[in-house]
């Protein structure tokens, strides 16, 4: 077998008529050719990474052939489609007794196996363990279980067989979801379906793991990824409504400061403590937080309003604390729902439409930017990645070039700060001069 493939990376096309030609997002392909055959298949993945490792396992198994143990795992992480070109002209035949146990599996055995399976990942997080071992938060356990509200709730019968749930299944699903979105008016409708299917596809591929299931009925090749579409876009306040948001805060003031300099998402300022401000880092302090959607590290220099703010309720609060009280209760917020909750009600009081927490983390990004912070700094701050930031708020990119542009003539470079320093008797790294 003469095998010459390659990842590439393949713009996504949009579905829909009325929308442009691509989505914005990327995904990747294996490209190349099998003994003469032209070979362009999808890989099932945005990640780069992945794709490489998918390449490598492809061009293992082809090298060893039908014996070859990779095919199983294979077959688990590849698009049908993909997977039985390749198995196909290796000549491996996948096992015949797996048929026997998908026709016992339902749709109910998988909701709790897939129960015991979310909470060994939320146990494995609590321990400390690395995203390599499996971790996943308990918000996110709750985002899963409403996806799976949803879909029950459209099977009508929990006992639907596994082997019943094929790829129409899932598009009458998404019909299904979008008239329920549109009768609730809910803002960001398509980005709510794009999450449901992407949640259920990692239950799929769980249930296909566990031999509960013969083939996952979702191909995310041809699916839209969750916030990956620029067009869905940041969310940020208008200056008169911020102005309006502080002015009516009221006994939510310090919620709406640690909000509207943070960015943090609604899950993170809930569960943020006294143990992530550092109030004697840099030059007026920092928050240093593990994000809990991404577990990754986000740390935030502090606005001097903001730390005036902290420094006025840490003197009230004990050091093991969490930072953020709901000032009706006097007690930590017990989930995100209640944020929500407060940040909603503090929108209708200022007659400000669609008030969330994620409102606040898109306000924050814009206005870095146009301060003239790095695309790489608002992504550090925002614990995302810096692709992540030009995609999601490509339209504010001109106002960062615009303010840095403005500290080129008008701030204090390296040139000037020589200068003071000289000034004050200071030693200083000497500017390079050319020889």
């Amino acid at each position: 077998m003469l095998l010459k493939i390659r990842h590439a990376a393949v713009k996504v096309r949009c579905t829909r008529k009325d929308a442009a030609k691509f989505t914005g997002a990327e995904t990747y392909s294996v490209v190349g050719s099998l003994d003469g055959k032209r070979v362009r298949l999808a890989l099932g993945t945005e990640e780069e990474k992945i794709a490489i490792r998918r390449i490598e396992k492809i061009k293992t198994a082809c090298a060893v052939g039908s014996a070859s143990p990779m095919w199983t795992e294979l077959e688990e992480s590849l698009p049908a489609t993909t997977f039985d070109f390749f198995a196909k002209e290796a000549g491996y035949v996948k096992p015949t007794q797996t048929k026997t146990a998908i026709a016992k599996s339902s749709w109910a055995n998988l909701c709790d196996v897939f129960e015991l399976e979310m909470k060994r990942l939320i146990a494995n997080k609590q321990r400390g363990a690395t995203s390599e071992e499996g971790i996943m938060s308990e918000s996110t356990r709750d985002r899963y279980w409403q996806t799976i509200r949803h879909f029950t709730a459209f099977l009508k019968d929990t006992d639907t067989l596994l082997d019943d749930i094929k790829t129409s299944t899932i598009e009458l699903f998404k019909v299904d979801r979008a008239r329920e979105i549109d009768k609730l008016k809910q803002s960001r409708g398509g980005s709510s379906i794009a999450l449901d299917i992407a949640v259920l596809h990692r239950i799929f591929a769980f249930a296909v793991s566990k031999r509960l299931m013969d083939r996952k009925p979702i191909d995310l090749s041809n699916e839209s990824k969750p916030g990956k579409n620029p067009k869905n876009g940041a969310r940020p306040f208008l200056a008169q409504e911020i102005a309006s948001l502080r002015e009516h805060a009221g006994q939510d003031l310090f919620m709406f400061l640690l909000l509207r300099w943070t960015g943090l998402r609604g899950s993170d300022a809930v569960n943020l403590q006294w143990r992530n401000v550092h109030l004697d880092r840099g030059q007026n302090g920092e928050i240093e937080v593990l994000t809990q959607k991404r577990s990754k590290t986000a740390i935030i220099p502090l606005s001097t309003e903001l730390r005036n703010a902290l420094e006025e309720i840490k003197g009230k609060q004990k050091p093991e604390d969490f930072v953020l009280y709901n000032p009706e209760t006097n007690q930590p917020f017990s989930n995100r729902k209640r944020l929500y909750e407060r940040t909603k009600a503090l929108g209708e009081r200022a007659k400000v439409n669609r008030v969330t927490p994620h409102c606040f983390r898109d306000t924050f990004a814009c206005d870095m930017l146009a301060r003239g912070a790095s695309i790489y700094d608002v992504a550090k701050m925002l614990a995302d990645t810096v692709d992540t930031i030009e995609k999601h708020y490509a339209s504010f990119i001109p106002a960062a070039r615009d303010a840095a542009q403005s500290k080129m003539d008008n701030g204090i470079g390296i040139e000037e700060r020589a200068k003071m320093a000289n000034a004050r008797g200071k030693k200083v790294v000497a500017f390079p001069v050319s020889a």
